[in-house]
């Protein structure tokens, strides 16, 4: 092989390399940004659910709710502090048929939890039960 054959061969690799690389970069740019473009619906994702507030039971749903989001400052051992208990149901049901339990999980302007308003299921999951005289059931 000649010198300016070879010279001629190099050069020539040297483009394809270039134009290999070129389309390489493009390719990786275009699958970094096509995939942030994606947009989810969660609605369509994973379909609606359904906030049962029929047959509500202070066992099964209230007392769930409360030790998870409220027993921390309303139980015996903080009653002191948040002048509400609602790990007794007798004192439970007094608050919470005075308004003082609906009122105060859904003020926005002073959320409990503290943190932030509760989801909405379990907001109207304790309005149900307080409509409905705060059975102990």
């Amino acid at each position: 092989m000649t010198n300016a054959r070879f010279k001629r061969l190099t050069s020539a690799m040297n483009i394809m390399l270039k134009k290999i690389s070129f389309f390489a970069i493009l390719a990786i740019i275009i699958s970094l940004t096509v995939p942030s473009c994606y947009y989810d619906n969660e609605q369509e994702l994973y379909g609606t659910t359904t906030c049962d507030t029929t047959a509500v039971s202070y066992a099964n749903d209230i007392v769930p709710i409360l030790e998870n989001n409220c027993y921390s400052c309303h139980d015996n051992g903080n009653f002191s502090i948040s002048n509400a208990q609602f790990d007794n149901y007798n004192l439970l049901k007094t608050y919470a048929t005075g308004g003082g339990l609906i009122g105060r999980t859904n003020d926005v302007s002073s959320p409990m939890p503290p943190a932030q308003l509760m989801d909405e299921c379990n907001r109207n999951i304790i309005k149900a039960w307080v409509e409905a005289g705060a059975p102990n059931n």
